[in-house]
């Protein structure tokens, strides 16, 4: 058995223009890895003229090809060229995408978070569908072993053509950071945020879900006196203007959109929320449930998906596709002390189960098994 392993890993979506989850779980884990005595961990990504933004820099140390993102994105998806730097001192390639170097003479490891692309094929960029396909079919050809975040993606997986030797269920993790209550204050005040409101957080994009939440805010708003605050970068498929325009304007008055925020911002609004609704219609896991629940942060999700399988029986579940349930859900979160008590000490309780220290020990379990 290898005494210390040698990973090399992409972390290349810490560039990303809206780097999300998958970026936020490559370097969490890279840094939880990092930790480890049994483990040394090298960092791949394109090429950049500038470094990641500062709430997205990798811990590790990282190195660079000479090809910008889209080329090299491109060049792995079609051919065997170029080979990961460094490869030849490493023991094993982790690609924490579906995009990953060509094969090599050492294991490949594969974070595949869902198969969105393929489920809601209409709401993603045609290229960026067709680069998906490709590198989802190299995944099949190269990969030694994948890790999935939950048994819903596993599903998924199993039914896009992966055999289940190959298959490793390796939930995500969370570590909560401490916010004090002037930060917290702070924080609410630049954004112009009351003492009640309902926290959205996560990329804006089309499968999040967002027309069906401010429907059910529009339908709550005035029994509830709170706001809804939309907190994360905008990504592609989204209209602000349409989106707000589909709701009244004493609704409108009532929501908050602050665009991306820092991660202690973004701790200080899971903090002080009311509540928090993630109605998504596909997750691969639901990071920012798992968030909220770390805070104590009443939460309220759709049902049927891997996020009910994150929350347990610690969130209130809804269909998606029903305005009407969502509504309910959160007046009752919003109108019950009690039961906004209750939810936020089982989900605090639920989150504990989720570290990056179990994450990372189950990822190198699968390293181990490969050597």
């Amino acid at each position: 058995m290898v005494s210390e392993i040698r990973v090399l890993m992409t972390v290349e979506a810490a560039w990303h223009t809206v780097p999300g989850g998958t970026a936020r779980v490559a370097l969490d884990l890279a840094s939880a890895l990092e930790k480890r005595p049994d483990i040394q961990v090298q960092g791949l990504a394109a090429m950049h003229r500038k470094k990641a933004p500062r709430d997205w820099r990798p811990s590790i140390n990282v190195t660079h090809h000479k090809l910008p993102r889209l080329f090299l994105y491109e060049s792995w998806s079609r051919s065997p060229w170029p080979k990961a730097k460094f490869s030849n001192r490493a023991d094993l390639i982790h690609s924490t995408t579906i995009i990953t170097p060509p094969a090599s003479a050492i294991p490949l490891v594969v974070n595949v978070h869902d198969l969105a692309f393929r489920k809601f094929p209409d709401r993603f960029p045609k290229r960026a569908r067709r680069l998906f396909e490709r590198s989802w079919k190299r995944v099949l050809e190269r990969a030694d072993a994948v890790l999935s975040p939950s048994k819903a993606t596993s599903d998924d997986l199993r039914a896009g053509g992966l055999d289940h030797d190959r298959l490793h269920l390796v939930p995500l993790g969370h570590n909560p950071i401490e916010v004090s209550e002037i930060a917290q204050a702070l924080t609410s005040e630049k954004f112009g945020i009351g003492e009640r409101f309902i926290l959205a957080a996560g990329t804006l994009e089309p499968r999040k879900n967002i027309p069906n939440l401010l429907k059910a805010f529009e339908k709550i708003v005035h029994e509830t006196e709170s706001q809804l605050v939309l907190a994360g970068p905008i990504g592609w498929g989204v209209s602000l203007r349409e989106l707000l325009g589909s709701v009244s304007k004493a609704a409108q008055d009532q929501i908050i959109v602050t665009g991306a925020v820092t991660r202690d911002e973004l701790a200080a609004l899971y903090s002080r929320a009311s509540a928090f609704c993630y109605p998504s219609f596909l997750e691969g896991f639901g990071l920012p449930v798992l968030e909220a629940m770390s805070y104590g942060t009443p939460v309220v999700t759709s049902k049927g998906r891997s996020t009910e399988e994150v929350s347990g029986f610690a969130a209130l579940t809804v269909d998606p596709l029903s305005v009407n349930e969502i509504a309910e859900a959160l007046k009752l979160v919003l109108t019950d002390a009690s039961v906004a008590k209750e939810l936020g000490e089982l989900g605090r309780a639920r989150a504990k189960l989720f570290t990056w220290e179990a994450a990372a020990a189950s990822t190198v379990d699968v390293y181990r098994s490969l050597l």
